[in-house]
Order: C-alpha cells, then sequence, then structure tokens
C-alpha cells in the first residue's frame, strides 16, 4: 500500500514538474498570441483609418476640382458674346458666296457641305466652317502671323473631335473661338480660357442646331488661291446682292443698326 502511494506521489510530482517546466513556454505562447492579436488589430485599425482619410482626401479633392471647373466655366461663360439664338438660320442651304454680320462668323445662311473639323494652316472658306458650327463644332480662328509654337499648340487642340483651326487673316485678336451664335476673343494660344471654352461649348446643345450631326467625311479643302477672306462685318449675314440692298435700306433709313449683339452670355 505504502508503495502504491509512493508511486501515485511520484506520478503527481512528475507531472506537476512538467506543467510547471512547460508553463513558461505556454505563458510565452499565450502572451505572443495576443501581441499577434494585438499587432493584427492596429493593422486592421490602421488601414481603416488610411483607408477613411484617402476617401476623405478625394472627396475634397473631387470638391475642388469641380469648384475649380465650376470656376473657369464661369470665368469662360462671362466673356462670351452671345448674337442670336439657336433656331437663327438653322438649315438655311444657300448656294454661291456669302457674307456675314459678325468676323469670323459664328452662324447664319451656309453651303450645304460642311467643312471637316481639324487643324488647317490655311483658310477656309467661311460658309462651310459655319455648317461645322451648326453641327456643333467649336472654330478657332488665328492670326496667321502667330509664332509657330502657338500654332502648335492650337493644331494640337485640333486633335479632339468637333474642334476646327483654321488661320483668318485681319484678326483683331491673337485667337477668336466660335459657336453657333456665340464668340470669345481669346489673348493668345496660351489663353487658359481656351479648352474651358471648348468643354463648355463643343457640341452642347444650347449652341447646336443639329446635335448629332458629324464633323467629318465632307470638304476640307482650303480657299483658292487669289481668293478674298471676309475681313469686315456686313449689315446682315446672306448672300452680296441682299447685304447690298440692306446696306442701301439703312442708308435711307438713318440711325438703323441691326449688328448690335444680344448680351454677354450667361450660360454655365
Amino acid at each position: 500500500m505504502a508503495n502504491n502511494d509512493a508511486t501515485v506521489g511520484n506520478e503527481s510530482e512528475g507531472r506537476y514538474r512538467q506543467r510547471r517546466e512547460r508553463r513558461p513556454d505556454m505563458v510565452k505562447r499565450r502572451r505572443d498570441r495576443r501581441r499577434e492579436q494585438f499587432n493584427k488589430e492596429r493593422r486592421n485599425w490602421l488601414i481603416i483609418r488610411v483607408a477613411a482619410a484617402a476617401i476623405v482626401v478625394l472627396v475634397l479633392l473631387g470638391a475642388a476640382w469641380w469648384g475649380f471647373r465650376q470656376w473657369e466655366q464661369y470665368q469662360v461663360s462671362s466673356d462670351v458674346t452671345t448674337y442670336f439664338d439657336l433656331d437663327d438660320y438653322s438649315i438655311d442651304h444657300r448656294e454661291g458666296e456669302l457674307l456675314y454680320e459678325q468676323i469670323p462668323p459664328v452662324g447664319g445662311p451656309h453651303n450645304g457641305a460642311w467643312q471637316n473639323c481639324g487643324f488647317y494652316s490655311e483658310p477656309i472658306y467661311n460658309y462651310h466652317g459655319v455648317h461645322s458650327l451648326e453641327h456643333g463644332a467649336v472654330w478657332l480662328t488665328y492670326d496667321p502671323e502667330l509664332p509657330q509654337e502657338d500654332i502648335d499648340r492650337l493644331e494640337e487642340l485640333a486633335n479632339q473631335s468637333y474642334v476646327l483651326v483654321s488661320p483668318y487673316p485681319g484678326l483683331e485678336h491673337p485667337v477668336v473661338g466660335s459657336v453657333w451664335g456665340k464668340q470669345i476673343e481669346f489673348d493668345g494660344a496660351d489663353d487658359d480660357r481656351i479648352e474651358p471654352f471648348i468643354r463648355a461649348y463643343r457640341t452642347n446643345p444650347d449652341n447646336t442646331p443639329e446635335p448629332g450631326a458629324i464633323c467629318f467625311g465632307n470638304v476640307d479643302y482650303t480657299v483658292d488661291e487669289g481668293y478674298t477672306l471676309q475681313t469686315e462685318p456686313a449689315i446682315i449675314s446672306g448672300p452680296p446682292e441682299e447685304v447690298a440692298a440692306a446696306e442701301a435700306a439703312a442708308e435711307a433709313t438713318p440711325g438703323a443698326d441691326s449688328s448690335t449683339p444680344e448680351s454677354n452670355d450667361g450660360e454655365g
């Protein structure tokens, strides 16, 4: 009996000694698990904080970008002059020579063929360019005497669809932007209003009499040698004989003036 008790005591002592010997390892493993869990939770919390901060930054940047674009739009629209409404002269196709009330023209009677959008190093016929405006094009006309680097900058802008760029002799400003019924003068090819103007008015339904009409697949020729492009505004837009008749009528009625623009454009 005594031997059995001794044996049991020895076994108990051995188990206790084993547990005591294993205890540091168990404690260390528990500590490592707790540390690992803590580090995992900290990483997750850090990821959440970084993601939340990134979202806030993106929202702020988006709001700032939107605000900047709105400011650009306001700056441009406040400088745009509106000459007539969307439906005026729409689909008024005429053959032969045509003169225009605004130079460069912003709309009016025009040839049945439109000018393909893109860049031209020589002047184009007004009555083809006006048809492109009817389709929603932005027509940038520039002083042929501009430095080549400025002309190159304008040529790059013509890589966009519905952008027509061509030289125009006798301009009072280095670059003029025209869409149907509206126009703006730019200080040069690097004027920071040019691209916002294109974004705001290219194919804009408020200044496009024929939305969805194409600006390619038609004429792409320039004026013939010896042709003189119109440099002075006419009293009305139309064939030379109608313009002459209107001038005669105006001379017979002192004080008549049909060339005053409506207003500055207030569109956003």
